[in-house]
């Protein structure tokens, strides 16, 4: 680990205020930062790569109205067959910096018919659905709160592997057990936060409905595509909360 930090500390000016996990088509909030440096997955010697499309795969250190900020742009997933702590490796390095905020965003399925694509969700419990290390669902209550009233639903996020998207009996039973999102990430980052006695703001970008909801087949380039759509309302958001940390 110490050979990772010293590679990723070569971008790194001074102590980030605020470390970003930033989800599939949310990468777009670097445009806000100023003195941008960036340091590829590919070129830290010991570090995972990404498969996914949407995850790049790249730390970019800059300055958001003079606050140091470091992105990590792109995640890593369960099923690229990664361990779920492996997984956490991007916490792990932030809290190598100990900043006064990490902030991990997702884009994921809407399960409530009565929210908006393009809307924000806080993540305030977690469903686990995975299934890999029990045979029943496991829930988990986050300390997850925003300073400000910003204009952003509340709910739980359902925890399931992938790659595949959910069935339409799936999604049913998920939200039956109180979902309101489901994704293939940030359970296992989250996880590494608890364990490292972190408590960080999870974000949700509500990218499409759920299997059967609305329509009946869920491409991933939809999903980029309509997390794309609301880049702006979400980079608003983020830089509101970095500023008011």
């Amino acid at each position: 680990m110490n050979n990772i930090i010293n590679q990723i500390n070569s971008i790194i000016d001074e102590t980030p205020d605020t470390c970003i996990v930033l989800g599939s088509g949310l990468d777009n909030f670097i445009e806000k930062l100023q003195n941008i440096k960036i340091l590829d997955y590919s070129d830290i010697s010991g570090f995972p790569k990404t498969k996914v499309e949407g995850h790049i795969g790249q730390f970019v250190f800059g300055y958001l109205n003079n606050k140091p900020v470091l992105c990590a742009k792109g995640r890593f997933h369960y099923y690229e067959g990664h361990s779920i702590d492996d997984v956490g490796i991007i916490i792990k390095v932030f809290n190598y910096f100990k900043p006064k905020k990490i902030i991990i965003t997702n884009s994921c399925g809407c399960l409530r018919t009565d929210w908006d694509l393009g809307g924000f969700m806080l993540v305030e419990k977690f469903l686990d659905f995975s299934f890999i290390n029990s045979n029943k669902p496991k829930y988990y209550n986050l300390n997850n709160k925003l300073k400000n009233n910003y204009k952003i639903y509340k709910g739980c996020y359902t925890y399931t592997i992938g790659p595949t998207y959910e069935t339409e009996a799936e999604i049913k039973e998920i939200i039956r057990l109180g979902g309101d999102a489901v994704g293939m990430s940030t359970f296992p980052e989250y996880l590494m936060c608890k364990k490292l006695k972190i408590e960080p703001i999870i974000i949700s970008c509500l990218t499409n409905y759920g299997a059967g909801l609305v329509q009946n087949k869920i491409k991933h380039e939809d999903v980029l595509l309509n997390a794309n759509k609301s880049k702006k309302n979400f980079n608003s958001l983020i830089v509101n909360i970095i500023q008011n940390i």
